[in-house]
């Protein structure tokens, strides 16, 4: 009977193992790039005709949507202010307000440019980081054998890895979504842009901040998924199944210490007890009154 379960557990990782091996390959692309990868077939799905997905035309228009929005809210804003003195102070230098409106324009026709060098670093930054743990023996762990790691007679061993699989399963569709998310933002950035003509940036300095907070999020997820792949690797199945819980608390972790994603974390309960504050203090105002 133990044996049977051995072999039926053993079974079960055989293919767990090959769809995971699938996975961790590009797995950087598929989040920071997600539509180069949207073109490629899942594993054992084979090839469907309906031909290519091409985000480029949608970027494309939506950069220019951002730009005439650019434009408008500049003209807007000069003739509210300088002819219409509905808005500002028309004492104020104009140049201030063609610089604003300059930095708009080159923000969002060179956003790509400056992603694709950001996200370049942080590739550079988390394969050099793994070779440094490794000391460049296993750099990419694009193929995981577990004939290799699991021991003789290992049922719980193989039980665990089992466990730690799943996990890896659930941190990748989560890193998808994340990725669908980068790439909502990002086709959006241009429209967001718009926001830097006014003094306080407006909706582009929120945009940006939930724009860091999900990159930094998945970057830790994307590192804590390798490097409980590279302890399982190094037959440490404690410290692997570790290491995926601890991607899978990644957001909320991070989320004590920015906008959260998924959520307001310290922000939101600061900004809740503000407004429970203000309401019992209006209660008390009006029991005075009384």
């Amino acid at each position: 009977m133990f044996f049977m379960l051995e072999s039926l557990v053993g079974d079960i990782l055989i293919t767990v193992n090959e769809f995971i091996n699938s996975l961790i390959v590009n797995l950087l692309d598929a989040v920071f790039w997600p539509e180069s990868t949207m073109t490629i077939s899942a594993p054992g799905w084979g090839t469907v005709s309906l031909g290519n997905i091409n985000f480029a035309p949608l970027f494309a228009m939506l950069r220019d949507v951002g730009i005439g929005l650019i434009t408008l809210k500049f003209l807007k804003k000069g003739f509210d202010v300088y002819i219409g003195w509905t808005d500002g102070d028309k004492d104020n230098d104009v140049g201030h307000l063609v610089m604003n409106f300059a930095r708009a324009i080159f923000t969002a026709l060179a956003f790509n440019v400056i992603y694709g060098f950001i996200v370049g670093l942080i590739s550079t930054l988390l394969l050099e980081t793994l070779n440094a743990l490794t000391a460049g023996a296993t750099p990419y762990f694009e193929n995981i054998d577990i004939n290799l790691i699991a021991p003789p007679d290992g049922l719980v061993f193989y039980a665990m890895l089992l466990v730690l699989f799943v996990i890896l399963i659930v941190v990748y569709f989560r890193l998808l979504i994340m990725g669908l998310h980068l790439l909502m933002l990002r086709a959006a950035f241009p429209i967001a842009c718009a926001g830097l003509i006014d003094n306080d940036k407006g909706i582009f300095k929120n945009f940006m901040q939930k724009f860091v907070m999900i990159s930094v999020t998945a970057f830790a997820m994307i590192f804590f998924f390798r490097f409980s792949l590279l302890l399982v690797m190094n037959a440490n199945p404690f410290w692997g199944l570790a290491a995926a819980m601890a991607a899978l608390k990644t957001p909320d972790t991070l989320r004590e210490f920015m906008i959260g994603y998924g959520g307001t974390g310290g922000l939101g309960r600061a900004s809740m007890a503000t407004q429970q504050t203000v309401v019992a203090a209006r209660a008390i105002v009006s029991l005075v009154k009384r």
